[in-house]
């Protein structure tokens, strides 16, 4: 008769792993669907059966030998999680025939090795009850070598992620997400890492406080599930998929966008040309020499605003400017606005109050007491 009772830490285990199940479906199958979405929704599926691996290794009695099927993927891990920043960074990126080799050691031990060790368990029971101490120090050792595989995948995401087109406006939000990844993965690491070498020092006593390792990883695993799995779905998804939107349409490099904000800043600023009233879109990707389309893109994207808040922007800074100097009370507010470029008094006390939350009248008298 198989014991399969569970005490109070294992039910709650079992509870993430249901819900970890039902959120790596809603996130794999998310519309609509992309790359980036299935990478996340297989990793936190193997998340799953992990935490299910480890409940069933506590709740059944030598449950490796009578159930020879792998459950516990560990060095699957690093290789969905690098792929996922990498379709978020490139999402023109395709995945390619090569990329196959990053799973080739969780195909390896993950699946021939203990396949194999477990086949040998169940048939040699016998054996197995007599070095158990063996056994727990061979499986102890293939995970410190699945946390040193998850450690190189740690910095490769870390790497990737610095590499995301800071200036697209998503991107804080994109920056968010990547480090909840790199904070859920530097904890299992962590925890692997300390952990491991202290079991295999005592593996004479390490059956008797196995609970020491499994119940804090448990957890670990379980924070993660939640983590990676709720707020991909409910705070971070849709800025990915728009971040990742953009990016695809966005052919210039970060240098590149960056010289280009300081030429249309230095056009506004520098040559005043914010002064003119009449000044379109148009009429600066004129004097720029470029399309329309690639200077609003460039103004949406690198400067977070659109072309009219920009020119705005500019020209209440110049009336601010006026109001300071010393002979400012000769002349009207209305005066020294349109001398800024606003053309008249209602756009101007309109973008004003936007801007600042004061009108004109209370922002001069402020600087006047």
């Amino acid at each position: 008769m198989i014991d399969t009772s569970l005490d109070t830490s294992n039910f709650y285990f079992l509870i993430a792993v249901i819900q970890g199940f039902v959120l790596s479906l809603l996130i794999f199958f998310r519309q609509p669907s992309r790359v980036l979405h299935r990478f996340l929704g297989i990793l936190i599926f193997l998340f799953s059966l992990s935490l299910l691996h480890l409940i069933l290794e506590e709740s059944i009695h030598a449950f490796n030998g009578r159930f020879p099927i792998p459950m516990d993927f560990g060095m699957a891990y690093g290789p969905l999680a690098y792929f996922h920043v990498l379709s978020i960074k490139n999402p023109k990126r395709k995945f390619l025939r090569k990329d196959l080799l990053h799973f080739l050691p969780s195909l390896i031990f993950d699946v021939f090795f203990f396949t194999g060790f477990f086949l040998y368990l169940g048939a040699n029971m016998d054996w197995a009850y007599k070095n158990i101490p063996l056994i727990q120090s061979i499986g102890l050792s293939m995970a410190f070598l699945g946390a040193i595989q998850l450690g190189i995948y740690g910095w490769l995401i870390y790497k990737e992620s610095k590499d995301t087109k800071v200036l697209l406006r998503e991107f804080t939000k994109v920056r968010e997400w990547l480090s909840y990844i790199i904070i859920c993965w530097s904890t299992i690491i962590g925890f692997l890492l300390l952990s491991i070498p202290i079991a295999l020092f005592f593996i004479d006593q390490f059956d008797d406080h196995s609970a020491y390792i499994y119940k804090p990883l448990g957890a670990i695993m379980g924070l993660c599930i939640y983590a990676l799995g709720y707020l991909y779905i409910t705070r971070y998804a849709k800025a990915v998929e728009s971040y990742t939107e953009r990016a695809k349409k966005f052919t210039l490099s970060e240098q590149e966008l960056e010289q280009k904000k300081q030429q249309i800043l230095q056009a506004l600023a520098g040559e005043k040309l914010y002064a003119d009233t009449s000044l379109t879109v148009s009429g600066l990707a004129e004097h720029l020499g470029w399309p329309i389309n690639q200077l609003s893109t460039i103004i949406n994207e690198s400067l977070h605003t659109n072309f009219n808040d920009l020119i705005n922007q500019h020209r209440i800074e110049a009336f601010k400017a006026k109001v300071l100097e010393p002979d400012s009370h000769k002349f009207s507010i209305l005066g020294l606005a349109k001398d800024a470029g606003f053309s008249s008094k209602a756009s101007f006390y309109r973008a004003f109050k936007k801007e600042t939350g004061l009108t004109p009248t209370e922002f001069v008298k402020s600087q006047v007491s």
